[in-house]
C-alpha cells in the first residue's frame, strides 16, 4: 500500500477559495433577478452584478480545473479502472481548456468569430466542464482518506457552481451580439397595431408605445423573417374569445379588451426579473376568417434578446391548436 501523504494546506486553501468564487458567482447572478424585481437595482445594476458574477464564475472554473490537475493523485489500489479514470479526467480537463480558448478567440477576433458558432462552443465547454466534474468526483471517491480528496472535491464543486453561474450571463451576451438590437416586434411592420390603453411615455428610462420606424422594421425582417400574421378560420367574435383565452392562459394581465374594435392589450411580466412587456393583439376580418396581428414590446433595454419574437411565436402557435 502506498504511503499516504496529507494534502498540502496551501492547495486545500486554494480549493476552498475556488469553492468560494463559485458560490459568489452563483449568488451574484441568482440574486440579481429579485434585486431588480423589488427595486433595489436598475438595469445598469444588473449589468454590474452579472459582470461580477461572471468574473467570479470564470475564475472558479479555470482555477478549479487547473488546481484539480495539479493536486497529486494516489491510486490506493492500482487497477485498470482507476488508471483509466485518472487519464480520462486529465483528458477531459485539457479538452475543456482547449474549447474555452477557442470560444475566447472567437469572441476576441471578429474574422474567427464569423466562421465559428460561439453558442455551440459555449455549450460544448459547459458540457465538458460538467463531464470533468462528474469524472473528477469518481476520481475523488477512489482516493484514500487523508490524501487529496477534500481539496479535489472542493475544487470540483467550485467548478460546478461556476458553470451554473456563468452560463446565463454569457449566453445572454452572445444573444445580444447575434440578435437584432431591437425590443419592439410586430407581425405587421408597415401598419403595426397601435397601443391605446398603454400609452407612452413610461418614465425617464422606459420606452414609449409608438412604433420606432423603418429601421426597426428592417432589422426585424432580417433577424426574424418568420414573424408574420396568422389567419384563423373563424369569425371575429370566436377568434377574439380564443385570443383572450390563450392570453389569459399565458398569465398575461389583460389591460383592455375591445371585441368590437378587435383589440386586446395586455402586460406580460417575466418570472425572475419581473420585466414588463406590453402586448397588443389586433383582429381584422378578412376573406375566409380573421387575421391576427400581435405586437410585443419591452419597456426597458435596447435589445430584448429575442424574448418578444419568442413570445409571438409561442402565442401564434398556441392559437393554431384546438381550443
Amino acid at each position: 500500500m502506498p504511503t499516504r501523504r496529507p494534502p498540502s494546506l496551501a492547495k486545500v486553501r486554494l480549493a476552498r477559495a475556488v469553492f468560494g468564487l463559485g458560490l459568489l458567482g452563483v449568488l451574484a447572478v441568482l440574486l440579481t433577478g429579485p434585486a431588480y424585481r423589488f427595486g433595489y437595482i436598475d438595469v445598469s445594476g444588473i449589468q454590474t452584478a452579472f459582470g461580477i458574477g461572471t468574473s467570479a464564475a470564470l475564475a472558479a472554473i479555470v482555477g478549479g480545473l487547473a488546481l484539480a490537475l495539479l493536486l497529486p493523485v494516489r491510486e490506493y489500489r492500482s487497477t485498470l479502472l482507476s488508471t483509466a479514470i485518472v487519464w480520462l479526467f486529465r483528458l477531459v480537463v485539457l479538452c475543456v481548456f482547449g474549447v474555452t480558448l477557442m470560444f475566447l478567440a472567437s469572441r476576441a477576433v471578429p474574422s474567427l468569430g464569423a466562421r465559428t458558432d460561439s453558442t455551440k462552443l459555449l455549450d460544448l465547454a459547459g458540457l465538458g466542464a460538467v463531464l470533468a466534474v462528474v469524472v473528477g468526483i469518481l476520481l475523488a471517491v477512489t482516493q484514500p482518506a487523508g490524501t487529496t480528496r477534500p481539496g479535489l472535491l472542493s475544487a470540483l464543486v467550485g467548478v460546478a457552481l461556476g458553470v451554473a453561474a456563468a452560463y446565463v450571463p454569457i449566453s445572454w451576451r452572445i444573444a445580444a451580439d447575434n440578435l437584432p438590437r431591437i425590443n419592439d416586434i410586430s407581425t405587421d411592420t408597415i401598419h403595426p397595431p397601435a397601443f391605446v390603453a398603454l400609452p407612452s411615455p413610461r418614465g425617464n428610462t422606459g420606452n414609449g408605445s409608438d412604433y420606432p420606424g423603418p429601421a426597426v422594421a428592417a432589422a426585424q425582417r432580417a433577424g426574424y423573417p418568420d414573424i408574420r400574421p396568422l389567419t384563423l378560420k373563424a369569425s371575429s367574435a370566436d377568434a377574439f374569445t380564443h385570443v383572450e383565452r390563450v392570453a389569459r392562459g399565458f398569465g398575461w394581465e389583460i389591460v383592455a379588451r375591445e371585441p368590437a374594435q378587435g383589440r386586446l392589450e395586455a402586460v406580460a411580466t417575466t418570472a425572475w426579473f419581473g420585466f414588463k412587456d406590453d402586448i397588443i393583439v389586433r383582429l381584422t376580418e378578412v376573406t375566409g376568417g380573421t387575421r391576427i396581428d400581435i405586437r410585443s414590446r419591452s419597456r426597458v433595454g435596447i435589445s430584448d434578446l429575442g424574448a418578444n419574437a419568442a413570445r409571438i411565436r409561442l402565442f401564434l402557435a398556441r392559437l393554431q391548436q384546438p381550443a
